[in-house]
């Protein structure tokens, strides 16, 4: 069975169509009607459905005015007029796409930009990762570590690149938008104000309300933007209502569902009528078909093709080969045969099918005879390879016994954390796009890693060879491992919270007095603030609108009954779509066990990630949260052991502070939140209440956090001066702490990153930038990564220890989940597996504190706690 789609990738219909018109020649079909957007679109199309863990969704505006339209009747009159052959084109286009099963969507009274908006979202919630192909940067106000915008060049462009290329965050993308205007969609912006400017205004001062306010109190400099934003006022906030886009349309989709069916016989008609051969096969090719006797394919338009520069190729040394896949979907035998190369050079062809363990070998022979040595083949060990721990995966699981080996995306991370993926770092470091084709992969992987390793100092490549390397041996064994799931525990799970879900709906209209949609933002707003008048006045700095986030929410929870009833249907809601739903359909049939793909190159702190499904975002607070963790199972005859290291961000603190009245508390064996209530209140330690150990562990945790008054105040409920006076005596009684924050501060400021204890490095350019709002978010980040970055470090240092010595006991190391480590130990050797878990993880690292680690057992995740 196809796992569900991990991705959704949301095609903006007429942007696309648009720009394939342009990109091609005129061609015709040989009855003389134009096909050329067609057939751009197609291959972008096709492409883009290769990768088998995407759920492709093709929006299109609809034929009437939109909402915008009616506002504001020369929106969008600036546009160049829609060349007279390409609405049938487009018509064509709808129609093969309806014939292909892929879902299209037309939403009256809106644009595709919004359509993709709300999918986006409704993406992010459901877990997904989303890619938004389109030409309008509108769609940058969308952007997050989850949602990308795919480029011309197919290049993914995120928040960093935005900020990297404009100067202002996504989040003051539409604030920006509201200065510039945009030709295009003639949205005017303020007259006389130039990218340039706007971004130094929106530096300097956060968000364009402060610009505006600045600019009506006289403030704003220099005098003559100040000039042009006041007489462009109107203009502005008209700019400002088109570039917002909508995020809560109510669409009825199944975001985890694959592209259905469709109707074969009318694609066909479709695609003979239209003369397009060379589609019909790619088609082919994405079902498995295999297109033979059909006539050669088009050449690829130089317009739309990619540059790939031929790299020189490099010679394998030592029988160790340099590859690359895209991922576990890949085509294994063609991934190889292009990049293996023994004799010198790269096997462009190969057979469609990937044959298990050894017969990969046979299947080399059959393609190129002689080019491939039988011994050096299938007694492969160890794969050098962009992403080598993806690579050996694929293999392990085909029943070959290699290893993930040396990686120039493991040196490249090292090097600087914002180096998560192979495109940006060809881009960075050769100035070359990351090539299609595998063996050119290969020939820039091997070129990578010769450039990156000198570049390395002494301590980055004892993390690489002592740390990196080696854990990434241990979690390609975790992987192919797997864990696992009760399914159905989980359905049953899932049945009961949408029958908790429904209940609570229903509350929540009756509290409401009337029915509306609950996952509506505009009607929950006019619901909570209109018509219940609850107090919240505070608008959006985005949108312009009330927030309805739980964070907005939370503080109301008191004020009226339908809060703790949405807050609860908002919870369900996302744990069922996000974890409930999926994670069955993700259980590999074969093995029974889900197979998650551990990432080392994702967080800037050098912290684990996962992904389908992310397990690290598993919540464990809420007992609704935790309830999913009951699915998580031991294999017959075994038992799970969960190891958590306990307080290990304080214990470092404590640490590398060198504060000594924390280190005492540790070292005695305290109650640390409940001696730092009784040093910072001056009580003693055995009348310290449940409210004060609370508003002591509340700061403890909070202060690496950037933890201000005015936050501790909302969550303990206790006056602002209150919680400032805490915060102030607690800097007091533990000097080491404020030390540690300014020498860390100070470091960064002169040497541009910050550290951790074995040497792994963060850059954060922010604290030294302008915006006030910039650098006070990287002295946060500044201060928090030698602590969580050493705590991440720590613990793969465990990973790497136990692996080994568990397999010697028949144990099997599972999931890591931020600082815990989950077993499954064979029942009769469970408390030998503890000792030894335990005694490892404590042992990991010497420090002036010692590490405490609290091992639990249990038929399942959850009783292991």
């Amino acid at each position: 069975m196809t796992p569900a789609p991990d991705t959704a990738v949301l095609i903006d219909g007429h942007a696309l169509a648009f720009r394939s018109y342009f990109a091609l020649p005129p061609l015709t079909s040989k009855s003389g009607e134009p096909t050329h957007a067609i057939l751009g679109f197609m291959r972008q199309l096709t492409r883009l459905m290769k990768q088998k863990s995407n759920q492709v969704i093709v929006v299109f505006d609809p034929p009437v005015k939109t909402f915008r339209h009616e506002q504001y009747d020369d929106y969008k009159a600036g546009r160049a007029q829609t060349p007279a052959d390409l609405p049938a084109q487009i018509n064509r286009i709808r129609a093969i796409v309806d014939a292909m099963g892929l879902p299209r969507l037309e939403v009256n009274g809106y644009e595709a930009d919004d359509v993709i908006a709300t999918l986006a979202k409704k993406a992010e919630a459901h877990g997904m990762s989303a890619v938004i192909v389109t030409s309008d940067r509108d769609s940058y106000q969308l952007l997050t570590e989850k949602v990308k915008v795919l480029t011309s060049d197919f290049k993914l462009l995120g928040p960093a690149d935005v900020l990297a290329k404009y100067g202002v965050s996504v989040e003051q993308w539409v604030d920006y938008r509201s200065l510039t205007g945009d030709a295009s969609d003639n949205i005017p912006g303020a007259k006389g104000i130039g990218p340039k400017t706007a971004a130094k205004l929106l530096q300097e001062h956060g968000s364009l309300d402060e610009v505006i306010a600045r600019a009506q109190d006289g403030t704003l400099e220099p005098k003559g933007a100040r000039e042009k934003i006041l007489s462009s006022l109107e203009n502005v906030y008209k700019s400002r209502d088109l570039s917002c886009m909508v995020i809560d349309l109510p669409l009825d989709i199944d975001m985890a569902t694959h592209a259905g069916p469709g109707d074969p016989a009318a694609l066909e008609a479709l695609l003979g009528e239209l003369d397009l051969g060379s589609v019909r096969r790619d088609i082919e090719a994405l079902r498995g078909g295999s297109g033979a006797g059909a006539e050669a394919p088009e050449p690829e338009p130089q317009s739309l093709a990619r540059e790939v520069p031929q790299a020189e190729w490099r010679t394998p040394a030592e029988g160790v080969m340099w590859g690359y896949v895209l991922s576990r979907e890949d085509d294994l035998t063609a991934t190889l045969l292009q990049a293996a190369a023994y004799d010198g050079s790269a096997v462009r062809s190969a057979p469609t099918e990937a044959p298990e363990g050894e017969g990969l070998f046979e299947e080399a022979k059959k393609e190129r005879p002689g080019s491939v040595n039988e011994a050096e083949f299938v007694g492969q060990r160890e794969v050098r390879a962009a992403g080598a721990k993806a690579l050996a995966t694929h293999l392990q699981v085909r029943g070959m016994n290699v290893e993930p080996g040396d990686d120039p995306l493991l040196l490249a991370y090292l090097l600087d954390p914002a180096n998560t993926a192979m495109p940006a770092v060809a881009q960075r470091y050769l100035n070359a796009p990351w090539p299609a084709d595998a063996a050119q992969r290969a020939a820039l992987s091997a070129q990578l890693w010769e450039l990156l390793l000198p570049q390395l100092d002494e301590r980055r490549l004892e993390l690489y060879h002592d740390i990196e390397k080696p854990l990434a041996k241990v979690l390609a064994r975790m992987e192919v491992r797997g864990v696992k799931l009760d399914s159905a525990y989980l359905r049953g799970l899932s049945e009961a919270m949408a029958a908790r879900i429904q209940t609570l709906e229903a509350e929540i209209h009756t509290h409401a007095g009337r029915v509306f949609s609950v996952s509506s933002r505009d009607q929950l707003e006019a619901v909570l603030y209109d018509e219940l008048q609850l107090s919240s006045g505070r608008k959006t700095k985005l949108t312009g609108k009330r927030s309805t986030a739980v964070a907005a929410l939370e503080p109301l929870r008191h004020e009226h009954p339908i809060i703790p009833a949405l807050l609860e249907y908002r919870e369900l809601s996302k744990l069922r779509g996000t974890y409930l739903d999926p994670m069955p359909n993700l259980v590999n049939p074969r093995t029974g066990r889900l197979h998650t793909t551990f990432a080392q190159t994702i967080a800037a702190t050098g912290r684990l990630s996962s992904l389908n499904p992310n397990l690290q975002n598993i919540p464990i607070r809420s007992a609704t949260g935790r309830e999913i963790r009951k699915g998580f199972i031991a294999d017959e005859g075994f038992t799970l052991l969960s190891a958590d290291y306990s307080q290990i961000e304080l214990r470092l603190l404590a640490d590398i502070s060198g504060d000594l009245l924390m280190q005492e508390a540790f070292q005695t064996g305290a109650d640390i939140h409940r001696r730092t209530a009784s040093q910072v209140l001056g009580v003693d330690e055995q009348h310290v209440s449940i409210e004060q150990r609370r508003a002591a562990k509340t700061v403890n945790f909070g202060v690496l956090y950037g933890m201000s008054a005015h936050r501790l105040s909302r969550d303990l409920g206790i006056p602002y001066a209150e919680a400032s006076g805490f915060i102030e005596r607690y800097f007091e009684t533990y000097p080491g702490i404020r030390g540690y924050i300014d020498r860390t501060l100070a470091f960064g400021r002169e040497h541009g990153y910050v550290e951790t204890l074995y040497g792994r490095r963060r850059y954060v350019p922010e604290l030294t930038s302008s915006n006030r709002n910039v650098r006070e978010a990287g002295e946060r980040l500044a201060y928090n990564m030698p602590i969580q970055g050493t705590a991440a470090d720590i613990i793969k240092i465990a990973m790497i220890r136990l692996d080994q010595p568990l397999m010697d006991l028949g144990a099997r190391m599972l999931l890591q989940v931020h600082d815990e480590l989950l077993v499954e130990a064979p029942t009769k050797k469970a408390d030998e597996v503890a000792e030894l878990v335990k005694a490892t993880m404590m042992g990991a690292a010497t420090l002036s504190v010692p590490l405490n680690v609290e091992v639990g057992r249990g038929p399942n995740w959850f009783d292991t706690k």
